[in-house]
C-alpha cells in the first residue's frame, strides 16, 4: 500500500469519525490508543489516571475531529489534545495530593520501546529511562516532559500550567539535575 493510499484511507477514516460512525471511531481508537496512553502516562502519576486521561482525550478528539484541518499529521494533532487533557487531569489530581506512583506506567502501551539511548558513553534502555523520569516529583516531571520530550517553549508551558516562565525554567533545571542523579543511581551509569 502506498503512502497516497494510506492518506486516502486516513481521510476516509476521519470523514467517518466526523459522521460519528462507531466502527470508524473504534478503528481510530485501536490504531492510536497505545501511543496515546504512553503520552498520557508521561503526565499522570499512575496508570489509572493515564487511562482516564486517555478516554477523556479520545472523547475530545471525536468531538473536535471536524476541526482537524490536515496541516499536520493526525497523530500529531491527537498527541497535542492528549497532552493538554493529561495536564488538565494532572492539575485536578494534584489538588488532592494523594496517589501512588505506578511503577509500570510506561509498560502500559501496546508496544515495548526497545530503543537504547547513549548516556555518558553508555547505552541505556529507553524504558528504564522513562521509569526514572517517572520518579521525578510531579511538577518537575510535567515541565521536563513538556519541554524536553514534547518540544513546548517555556512561554507555552507557563500559559498551560498557569505558572511564570521563570518557574518553568527553574523546574526544568531542577528536573535535569535530579534526573542526572537518578540516572546515575538507578541505572548504574558512570560507576566503574
Amino acid at each position: 500500500m502506498s503512502k497516497k493510499d494510506n492518506l486516502a484511507n486516513e481521510q476516509e477514516l476521519i470523514s467517518a469519525c466526523i459522521d460519528n460512525n462507531p466502527q470508524a471511531q473504534k478503528i481510530l481508537f485501536e490504531m492510536y490508543a497505545g501511543k496515546m496512553l504512553g503520552v498520557c502516562a508521561r503526565y499522570c502519576p499512575n496508570l489509572e489516571d493515564a487511562k482516564d486521561a486517555l478516554h477523556e482525550g479520545f472523547i475530545k478528539i471525536f468531538k473536535q475531529i471536524d476541526k482537524f484541518n490536515g496541516n499536520s499529521k493526525l497523530q500529531t494533532w491527537m498527541t497535542r489534545i492528549m497532552i493538554f487533557t493529561a495536564i488538565d487531569h494532572f492539575k485536578k489530581s494534584i489538588k488532592f495530593n494523594y496517589y501512588e506512583k505506578d511503577e509500570d506506567i510506561y509498560k502500559a502501551t501496546n508496544r515495548e520501546i526497545s530503543e537504547e539511548v547513549e548516556y555518558d558513553d553508555e547505552q541505556v534502555n529507553i524504558n528504564d529511562l522513562y521509569a526514572v523520569i517517572n520518579e521525578l516529583p510531579e511538577g518537575y516531571k510535567v515541565v521536563f516532559n513538556l519541554y524536553a520530550i514534547d518540544g513546548f517553549t517555556h512561554k507555552q508551558i507557563a500559559n498551560k500550567l498557569g505558572i511564570s516562565e521563570g518557574t518553568s525554567k527553574s523546574q526544568l533545571a531542577r528536573a535535569r539535575k535530579l534526573l542526572q542523579k537518578l540516572v546515575k543511581e538507578k541505572l548504574n551509569i558512570g560507576k566503574a
